[in-house]
This record gives C-alpha cells, sequence and structure tokens, in this order.
C-alpha cells in the first residue's frame, strides 16, 4: 500500500497517474512524530510526503523521527518549487539523514517508485553544497579582512589629522605653499645642485692626489671614458654621491610636502618647472651659468685632462640624475600610500600633463643621445639620436616649451580653483 501526505502540493498528485493506484491520503499539515505515531499501524510499501506538509521540515530532528519510523529508501519526498525546499544546502541534508528519493513532479513520483535513486545519484547536490559552504567561507574572511583594513584606515586617518592637522600644520595656507614650491625651484634646488657640481668636482682632484691616471690599472679604469658615452667611473660615482645627497633632502622635504597636504608628484609639478628653467633653460639658451662654473674651478685642472673640465654640461647631468631620483622615490612610496591620503590633492591637470611629457623629452632625449655614442656611428639608434640632438633648434624648441607650461602652471591657480580637502571623512577611506 501506497501512504501520500499532502497539502499545498495536492494538485500535483492529483494530476499524476498515482491516482490509479493504490493509496491512502491523508491532507493536511502535520509533525514528523504525528505522521509516526498515526501511520504506525499501516503496512505501507512506499510512504510520499509532500514537503509542505511536514511542520517541521527544516529540522533534522524531524527526519530522524521518520527515518526511525520508516525505511528511507521507500519514501519519497514531493519538493515545492521554492528556494527553501529546492535549495543545496536543503537538499544536502534530506541526503545525510539517508533520503535519496525527491522529485518535483508527478511523474517524478512513480519513477522514483521503479527506479529508486542511489548515492551516487544525488552526491552532486552535496558537493554542491560543499562548495557553497567553501565560497561563503572565503567570503566571511574577505569581509573579515576588510573590516579590519578599515579599521586600520580609521587608526591611520585619526594619526594623520593629529599629525598634520594641528597646531602649525593646519595654519598652512595655499599662498604660503606656493611660495614654498617657489623658493625651492628657484634656491634651493639649484644651489644644491651647484653644491653637488663641486663635490664631484672636488672628489675627482682628491682621487687624482692619490690614484694616478697613467701605468695603475685602478686609475686607468677610474678616469677612462666608458664605452665612447663621455661618462668616466669617477663622474658616476660622484653622481651617485650626489644623489645620496639629495635623497636625504627629499626624505625630509616629504614631510612638508605631507604637512601641506598635497601628494609628492603634485607639489614638486611647481618646483621642477622652475628647476628645469635654470638648469636647462640657461644650459641650451642663455649660457649665463657658464662663467660661475668656471669660478668653481679655483684648483686648476689644466695639467689633468683625464679629470672632468665641463662642470657646465656635468650640471645638466646631475639635475637630470635628481629628477629621476624623485620620481623613483614617488613610484616606491605611492606603492606604501593610502587611498585617503592619496585623495588629498587633486589629479595633475592638462596643463601639468603637458609639462610633464615635455619634462620627458627635455631629460630622456640628451641622455639617449649620450648612451647611443656607445654604438657604432652606422646603428640606427645612434644615427636618430645624433640627428635630433645635433639639431640645436630641436632641443631650444623643447626647452622653450617648458618655458611656456611653466608660466602656464604658475598662472592656473587665478584661472582653475582647485578643490580643497579640510576635513576627511570615514567615506574617503
Amino acid at each position: 500500500m501506497i501512504v501520500v501526505i499532502s497539502n499545498k502540493l495536492k494538485d500535483v498528485i492529483d494530476s499524476s497517474k498515482l491516482v490509479d493506484a493504490d493509496c491512502k491520503y491523508a491532507i493536511g499539515c502535520y509533525s514528523a512524530e504525528d505522521c509516526a505515531r498515526t501511520l504506525a499501524s499501516f503496512e505501507m510499501d512506499y510512504l510520499i510526503i509532500d514537503i509542505t506538509a511536514l511542520k517541521d521540515a527544516f529540522e533534522i530532528s524531524a527526519w530522524k523521527t521518520l527515518r526511525d519510523f520508516f525505511d528511507s529508501t521507500k519514501t519519497i519526498i514531493l519538493l515545492d518549487e521554492s528556494k527553501s525546499y529546492s535549495s543545496v544546502e536543503f537538499l544536502s541534508m534530506l541526503i545525510t539523514m539517508g533520503f535519496y528519493n525527491f522529485t518535483k513532479t508527478g511523474e517524478g513520483l512513480l519513477r522514483l517508485m521503479q527506479y529508486p535513486n542511489s548515492y551516487q545519484d544525488v552526491s552532486k547536490y552535496q558537493q554542491m553544497a560543499m562548495s557553497l559552504e567553501n565560497r561563503r567561507e572565503r567570503e566571511e574572511e574577505q569581509i573579515s579582512d576588510y573590516q579590519q583594513k578599515i579599521e586600520e584606515n580609521k587608526k591611520m586617518m585619526k594619526d594623520y589629522l593629529e599629525k598634520y592637522q594641528k597646531g602649525e600644520a593646519g595654519s598652512h595656507k595655499k599662498d604660503d605653499t606656493l611660495k614654498y614650491q617657489i623658493k625651492i625651484g628657484l634656491l634651493v634646488l639649484p644651489i644644491l645642485t651647484f653644491i653637488g657640481v663641486f663635490v664631484i668636482y672636488f672628489l675627482g682632484i682628491l682621487v687624482s692626489n692619490f690614484v694616478p691616471a697613467v701605468g695603475d690599472y685602478v686609475g686607468e679604469y677610474l678616469y677612462g671614458e666608458l664605452a665612447n658615452t663621455g661618462f668616466t667611473p669617477l663622474t658616476i660615482i660622484g653622481i651617485m654621491l650626489v644623489m645620496l645627497f639629495f635623497s636625504v633632502y627629499f626624505v625630509l622635504l616629504n614631510a612638508k610636502i605631507k604637512s601641506r597636504q598635497m601628494t609628492r608628484s603634485k607639489f614638486i609639478v611647481v618646483p621642477f618647472a622652475i628647476y628645469c628653467i635654470i638648469i636647462f633653460g640657461d644650459y641650451y639658451l642663455l649660457g649665463i651659468f657658464e662663467n660661475l662654473y668656471k669660478l668653481f674651478m679655483f684648483i686648476s685642472i689644466e695639467d689633468k685632462p683625464y679629470l672632468v673640465q665641463d662642470l657646465y654640461g656635468l650640471s645638466r647631468w646631475v639635475a637630470t640624475a635628481i629628477i629621476f631620483l624623485y620620481y623613483a622615490m614617488i613610484a616606491v612610496n605611492n606603492s606604501k600610500t593610502i587611498k585617503f591620503e592619496k585623495d588629498l590633492s587633486q589629479n595633475l591637470t592638462i596643463i601639468e600633463k603637458f609639462w610633464v611629457i615635455d619634462l620627458i623629452f627635455l631629460l630622456i632625449v640628451p641622455l639617449s643621445y649620450q648612451l647611443s655614442r656607445a654604438l657604432p656611428q652606422t646603428n640606427p639608434i645612434y644615427h636618430v639620436f645624433n640627428t635630433i640632438y645635433d639639431q640645436p633648434l630641436a632641443m631650444m624648441l623643447i626647452v622653450g616649451l617648458e618655458f611656456v607650461l611653466t608660466i602656464l602652471i604658475l598662472l592656473q591657480p587665478k584661472f582653475f580653483k582647485e578643490k580643497e580637502y579640510t576635513i576627511l571623512k570615514e567615506e574617503d577611506l
């Protein structure tokens, strides 16, 4: 005999061929214990349960009661279309309790009586449930990590506010920052460059007093030109010492930049724009400082032709090196900068972006030409850079554009009002 307990899915059963079989029907909503107690006196071949007829369908204890009462392999469960009764978690629970026969159609009921499911037929639902559980655990871990980062950023924001927005730091005004930028570009960087050139010049004299240029392997290497590039190992060592000196200054400068709530790349545009006009503009257009560098050479090196004589040209390479150094430090520091710090200042304007592009040409063209001299003169790379660099008009145009863009950068605050961040909100994280 087949016993059918139905409720909301009675129409599914009535529309199937099951109505032609020898069945006993019960209609309503019952607990598992009620079903077991009521059906205890019946001898059943199959038990068909409409899932909506079971009050405690989501409780494992209910299915344990039914399993202990009747053979789970001959119990067929008619599932509702709703997600709660069809979810892989619910089906996994049924499979764990030993109920492998479930379907959503009347035809499925008849099929399962003839060909009941085995565990292999329904194991996919448990695998899906396990996969879903693992994904949820990963998502919970990600949420936990995100919340932890939020808390860390809150703390960093609080520390940042306490460090840079109280006392003297909070009194910085935009006009004061612009004056500070101009001072760095107009005075600090040029003076440090002059000192750096003097250090390289003095290093050459000092080493030459102890290491002869002839008959000494070290001396021949130190003073010898590297692959016809115009650079000697001693000159490169000197430039590296100057870069080390400037790196200390840039670290100190970075603290000042933070106190003015600006990013490093935004702050340095004005100082470098002015600095480039002074160093490269004078080198390619004016030539005013050439006599100044000659005054540096108060110790004659005319009897030491193997030492660098062109201090004027050397200043250009020092400037190139420290500009590359600064942007390398930006690249490193940006990887350690949290988002709200980056947002303290605006992105580069279109004028400043053009200035950056022009600066790249200003630095790369002479350096590429110098390095390409190591190649045979028949090499096309050497030919390209030699052609560009040998045209005085080309470098004059690049420097002239640099001068025009610098003027526009200095004037743009009068025409474009930038946003200011005075209060950092939590949503800025």
